[in-house]
């Protein structure tokens, strides 16, 4: 069974992505601040802000990944989902204060602080390799689909994503970012709808028939039990090791820290990531019960699977075959709406990284701040482009709905280790931080080599080793002086924080 897009089909799709590179563009500023061009001014609400978070949450990978893992497997994954809920009080009341008090551009001017300069790097560094790989796979997934509707070779499906987003990110910055989030998710939302309705509509049987073929096959079964740690979606797997792997990004993420600084007071912050939590829950739900729909409709429909490239194409398959006409070109539009948003973001977060954390701290700690500005642009530039080449390596990874968190179960847990480190401890120092966060790497790298554990306690294992060790390591080494960490750490702020932290800032 072949289908080509129809030219309202193509009508559709090309005016949805220049509509999102014309927004994106409107925020140029020639003249922009760093904090402008990086941080929106810090004058964000919380509501944009929520639901960009939501979108960084509901890339391609979520929207194309989610629906073909329950196809072919059930939705046990989904707890991994509800484990936002148990780690956004953490972030909330842990994180945010900290961040907040010291009007950071980067979550790794902390380490610094807390630490020293090398922790700082590291973190940083370990981001860089974290998000980058992240992208990556965004680009690679919404490919996917383009191929699928086009057949069109995949690497130039990767170049035309994966440039577009540059673009405009590269001229708007953080507001360009946030509010084409907006217009995006609220597309992602239209096609998940379209998509949940239709598929219903178009079963031979009632809602009653397809919940019964859907429960006999297995889809529909939640909570695994099993005390086995190399079962990947067991409860436990899913909301001890879900909830560190959240909290690794939620709360040391650039990606994520930088949508919560450009709110403007601590409030906001706060409640953006509560209605990040409450949001992304339900739109969770939605996309594992598609899956299930999608799985009901083949079971009647076998003959029509024919042409089916991998289960990972399941969603765009049906689109294309079974809707048809405007709809078509509605749903791969937010497919696309999904992964821009999230590249955007991401690209957007490294960039600051380098600019702030490696080029200015490094280089030219002096630096103007409308230099700092074009190092960003051209630092936009370089990591777009870094990410669309290695976007066509992606396929190498497996499922795309858990490329990512294999990636981030390695490196979240060592980061996580390391700030927890320096916001519990009055004796942890940036040797101990260091030593320990190599030492969490390594064990988690051993776990993956020689054991079959489930990557989903990788985080968990990560953090915890990296805090005890680091501690451990901070023992062999003088206690750092408690003046110096007021404000740094829970239980010792004083008065005068506001005012040093306002000259580091300055000098950083």
């Amino acid at each position: 069974m072949s289908y080509r897009f129809s030219p309202l089909d193509w009508t559709i799709l090309i005016s949805y992505l220049a509509a999102v590179g014309t927004i994106g563009s409107l925020f140029y500023r020639k003249r922009s601040s760093s904090p402008e061009y990086f941080l929106g001014g810090r004058r964000m609400s919380a509501l944009p802000v929520a639901i960009s978070l939501v979108a960084a949450d509901l890339s391609a990978i979520s929207y194309m990944g989610i629906p073909a893992w329950t196809y072919e497997k059930n939705i046990e994954l989904f707890l991994s989902t509800c484990a936002c809920l148990l780690a956004a009080p953490v972030v909330m009341y842990l994180f945010m204060p900290f961040y907040s008090r010291f009007k950071l551009f980067t979550g790794y001017q902390y380490l610094e602080r807390r630490f020293d300069l090398k922790t700082r790097f590291l973190g940083a560094l370990l981001f860089s390799f974290l998000r980058g790989a992240h992208i990556a796979i965004v680009i690679y997934t919404p490919s996917i689909a383009l191929k699928v509707i086009t057949g069109l070779p995949l690497y130039v499906c990767v170049l035309i994503i994966g440039l577009l987003t540059t673009a405009y990110t590269t001229l708007g910055g953080m507001k360009a970012v946030i509010w084409t989030d907006v217009m995006q998710f609220s597309v992602l939302m239209l096609g998940t709808g379209i998509i949940f309705y239709l598929s219903l509509t178009r079963i031979p049987t009632s809602f009653v028939g397809a919940y019964q073929i859907a429960k006999q096959a297995g889809l529909l079964h939640l909570l695994n039990f099993s005390l086995d740690p190399s079962q990947l979606t067991s409860v436990w797997a899913m909301l001890i090791g879900g909830t560190f792997l959240i909290l690794s990004t939620w709360g040391t993420d650039q990606a994520y820290l930088q949508r919560y600084f450009t709110t403007k007071s601590l409030k906001e912050g706060r409640r953006s990531i509560l209605m990040d939590a409450l949001i992304a829950v339900p739109v969770g739900l939605a996309l594992y019960l598609i899956g299930a729909v999608l799985y009901v409709f083949y079971h009647y429909h076998p003959d029509r699977l024919r042409g089916l490239p991998s289960p990972d194409a399941i969603l765009p398959f049906f689109v294309v075959h079974e809707l048809g006409g405007a709809l078509s070109g509605l749903v791969i539009a937010s497919i696309f709406a999904a992964s821009m948003a999230v590249m955007s973001a991401g690209i957007n977060s490294l960039t600051t990284v380098t600019s702030i954390d490696f080029y200015q701290r490094l280089f030219n700690p002096q630096a103007e701040d409308s230099h700092i500005v074009l190092v960003g642009r051209l630092g936009t530039v370089g990591w777009g482009m870094v990410a669309t080449i290695g976007a066509l390596f992606v396929g190498r990874l497996g499922s795309v709905v858990n490329a990512f968190n294999l990636i981030n179960s390695f490196l979240g847990g060592p980061i996580l280790g390391m700030f927890l480190l320096g916001m519990l401890t009055r004796r942890g120092r940036g040797t101990g931080a260091v030593l320990g966060g190599a030492v969490g790497l390594l064990i988690v790298s051993l776990l993956q080599w020689r054991t079959s554990v489930s990557f989903y306690y990788f985080a968990f294992i990560g953090s915890v080793v990296t805090f005890v060790t680091g501690y451990a390591f901070s023992l062999l080494g003088p206690a750092p002086n408690l003046a110096e960490l007021s404000g740094l750490v829970v239980g010792l702020d004083v008065p005068s924080i506001a005012k040093t932290a306002s000259q580091y800032v300055e000098t950083n």
